[in-house]
């Protein structure tokens, strides 16, 4: 009996390990410690830590989730085998450009790519395992029905972007050639679509303003680029490199766009994860002057950086990146266009345990239905239909209308979680602006005044009209109809100090070096925007200058009434009187510029 009892145990012991077991299996799909934090850090690991991964092997991926001091909250397994339609997810501790984790646009998922294959599964880089797309929510609940058959095979998937938790952008590099680059693919996909032919190697994506972002090390595209127009889900897109490498050998991957200047319309600074050992190694600086990307500087580092995430506020930007064997954070204060401070520099928050690797980093997700939003700003504070207004506030990201008065703007760009771009629409009213987020809606203190747009001028007489070249100064009346206070006058393309008469009518001083020379100029007014313009041009004549006339000598030099006196001279030309001695001769004749016959007079 005591065999047969102790017997029975061990098998109902062996029963109870094997449900457990089981649940544990199920488990790495739903069951987390708790709900991430807003706030918090999300570092991609690889490897349990019980022992190293040999190179290019398949092994556990985990999402730990950190305070932004370094402590450690909890830590999510991703599926080591599949169930149904989830599949197994796995990454290489030796392929470090794999891993890139993301946060979507609306804030509400991560997403990162890996192989359908289970842990210690060799050579998994080179096989042909589905690529598959890890999907995160802010419960920790993990969706990896996308696993794609024609990507990154034979090669290493990198990473995947969302806006929305539905559709995807993913990087990586391939051979053939066919299943590398950027591409798209939907939520429980099995194929996907190749958006841009090149650069096939691809390092990191991202979503910034409404653009979809690479990074890549390949040829003529070493640096940032765009891909498309917005969010494209079709082939034939065209990649533009926007953001050059800086330096010798550039080695850019993971990289964030924020929006710290409210006068330059969405993302005005760009950081780059670099992962060169020597110069240019650490976060490069970047900023949009005048439409193109200038580089500002370097936070300097040798760890090797490749993840990236940055929050800003204001001018400040607190950064966090990952090196495979550790996580890092830096704080640059210098605002838009400007150098990161020489003395900043990157600290280590956490370092890696034994037998495990660091690769992507992304700020934690949120439930966006509990994030409610507000509106702190907005300018202009007024403006025509078609002025763009920057809304600032928080909690904005996942905005679905935003209105002007009771108008829904029909464009408008989430920037960040802090600020929208909205053009003022047709038919939009003085009034209050509001911003509607799967959190609420917040309603702006001030309002927004809509103004009618200028109107244009028209010029219809000037006056004078004609001036000699070498002419002083003088004063001319632009004559025509809806003049305004800010109405300018101008003369041949030069605007001049105007004086506002009447809504018909300017005065404006004409300078004497606009007359110098000879010829035909245009007059024209104009009326400043919103709306404005231009008036159609008026000509105004400048002639040459005419020389005083000179007496050299006459013939005879006496004679009574009635002689005929031969004058000689210069610039006789055009001669309007002779007089003798004050009386004027009825009769003269200008023979040329040298000679005139003159009569003289009764009385001279």
């Amino acid at each position: 009996m005591p065999v047969k009892t102790t017997s029975t145990t061990a098998r109902t012991s062996r029963w109870h390990l094997s449900c457990l077991s089981a649940l544990l299996t199920l488990g790495t799909f739903s069951l987390q410690a708790a709900p991430f934090t807003s706030g918090n850090l999300v570092v991609v690991r690889v490897g349990d830590g019980t022992a190293a991964v040999a190179s290019g092997t398949a092994a556990a991926v985990f999402l730990d989730e950190y305070t932004p001091n370094g402590n450690l909250v909890q830590s999510i397994a991703l599926p080591t085998s599949g169930s149904g339609s989830q599949k197994q997810f796995t990454l290489t501790a030796s392929a470090t450009s794999e891993g890139m984790l993301a946060l979507s646009t609306d804030r509400r998922y991560l997403t990162l790519v890996g192989y359908d294959a289970a842990p210690a599964t060799t050579s998994v880089t080179a096989s042909a395992a589905a690529r598959v797309v890890a999907r995160i929510d802010v419960n920790g609940s993990i969706d990896t029905s996308t696993g794609l058959t024609d990507a990154y095979l034979a090669s290493s998937p990198r990473g995947a972007a969302t806006d929305d938790g539905t559709r995807f952008w993913l990087a990586g590099t391939g051979s053939p050639t066919s299943s590398g680059g950027t591409r798209s693919a939907t939520l429980g996909a099995t194929t996907s679509t190749l958006l841009s032919t090149a650069p096939t190697n691809v390092r990191a994506v991202g979503i910034y303003g409404g653009q979809l972002y690479i990074s890549s090390s390949s040829g003529t595209n070493i640096g940032v680029n765009t891909v498309g127009t917005g969010l494209p889900t079709t082939a034939g897109q065209n990649t533009t490199l926007v953001i050059p490498g800086n330096g010798t050998s550039p080695s850019p991957y993971g990289f964030a766009l924020v929006d710290m200047d409210a006068t330059v319309p969405g993302p005005d600074v760009a950081y780059v994860a670099d992962d060169r050992s020597g110069a240019g190694g650490g976060i490069n600086k970047y900023s949009l002057v005048n439409g193109t990307w200038t580089y500002n500087g370097v936070i300097a580092s040798t760890a090797g950086l490749r993840g990236l995430t940055v929050q800003a506020v204001g001018n400040s930007a607190t950064l966090f990146a990952t090196g495979t064997t550790g996580l890092y954070s830096a704080t640059d204060v210098t605002g838009y266009n400007a150098a990161p401070d020489p003395n900043s520099s990157l600290v280590t928050i956490k370092t890696v345990a034994a037998n495990t690797v660091f690769r992507g980093v992304a700020f934690a997700p949120v439930n966006a239905a509990t994030q409610v939003p507000s509106i702190a700003s907005f300018s202009p504070l007024s403006g025509t239909v078609g002025t763009v207004v920057t809304i600032t506030g928080t909690n904005l990201t996942g905005a679905t209308a935003v209105t002007f008065n009771g108008t829904a703007a029909t464009a408008f760009t989430v920037n960040s979680a802090t600020s929208i771009t909205a053009t003022v629409p047709t038919g939009a009213t003085s009034g209050t602006i509001a911003v509607t987020t799967p959190g609420g809606t917040a309603t702006s203190s001030l309002s927004f005044t809509v103004t009618a747009p200028n109107p244009a001028p028209t010029l219809t007489s000037i006056s004078p009209n004609t001036a000699a070249a070498g002419s002083a100064d003088f004063t001319l009346t632009a004559s025509g109809s809806n003049f305004l206070g800010s109405s300018v006058v101008n003369f041949n393309g030069a605007a001049l100090n105007t004086t506002f008469v009447s809504a018909g009518q300017l005065t404006a001083t004409v300078p004497a070096s606009a007359i110098v020379a000879a010829g035909t100029y245009n007059v024209t007014v104009t009326n400043p925007a919103p709306g404005g313009g231009t008036s159609a041009a008026l000509p105004f004549t400048v002639t040459s200058a005419t020389p005083a006339p000179a007496i050299t000598s006459f013939t005879p030099t006496s004679g009574p009434v009635g002689t005929v006196v031969t004058i000689t001279g210069t610039n006789l030309t055009g001669a309007t009187a002779v007089t003798f001695n004050g009386t004027a001769a009825t009769a003269f004749s200008v023979t040329n510029a040298t000679t005139i016959s003159a009569t003289v007079p009764t009385g001279a």
